[in-house]
């Protein structure tokens, strides 16, 4: 295992809010990150916040990786700090939004995880392919 620090940034042709509440409506995630199903205790009527508490599922069947992760900051509609704690993925992910104009957002994220090298290869490189489409 090492720790490795990888960092995105894109820009998303929508104003600021409407990024955050896509990218935090946790549940959805699963229709833009591909094989990719999410659920998190605040799916049911709860509000997101310190504490939500996340698992993401990638993969096939029974057969990917699960993601468990708890909301350690938030700071809507601008910031958000995950703690990734579960058995292969174990670090800390955060997402930065800044306004560039009325109609466009830049998303930066940034990861540092203790996992495989292959591991953060594909992460970081299907995470660039989900957010570009």
């Amino acid at each position: 295992m090492s720790l490795d620090e990888f960092r995105v940034s894109v820009k998303i042709n929508a104003p600021c809010d409407q990024v955050w509440r896509r990218l935090v409506d946790w549940k959805s995630q699963g229709e833009w990150m591909a094989l990719t199903k999410v659920n998190s205790s605040a799916d049911n009527g709860g509000v997101s916040g310190v504490g939500t508490e996340i698992r993401a599922f990638t993969g096939i069947g029974r057969i990917g990786i699960l993601d468990e992760m708890k909301v350690v900051t938030w700071e809507p509609p601008r910031f958000c700090a995950v703690d990734h704690y579960g058995k292969v993925i174990k670090g800390i992910g955060e997402f930065h939004l800044v306004q560039k104009s009325d109609h466009v957002t830049e998303f930066n994220w940034r990861s540092e995880e203790h996992t495989s090298e292959l591991q953060s290869r594909v992460d970081i490189s299907y995470a660039v392919f989900c957010l570009k489409k």
